[in-house]
């Protein structure tokens, strides 16, 4: 794989992991503003890791993309 290709495939795994942490960040949200038949507190805490966790993946794939231009 090429250096141009490489770039590419890590800026668009990095938008992919932003768009997934936006996702999961609206659902925790949408979910605890219903207050569906959930316990909060945990869905907050797991929910909160998996968008810090996803923005972090999509930001340094992004940084990776940018790195040897």
């Amino acid at each position: 794989m090429d250096n141009e290709t490489k770039r590419e495939s890590y800026k668009e795994a990095g938008k992919y992991c932003l768009d997934l942490s936006k996702l999961v960040l609206g659902g925790v949200i949408i979910a605890g503003i219903m207050r569906l038949d959930v316990d909060n507190t945990p869905l907050f805490l797991f929910g909160g890791l998996a968008v810090f966790l996803s923005a972090f993946v999509g930001f340094l794939f992004i940084r990776l993309s940018n790195l040897k231009k």
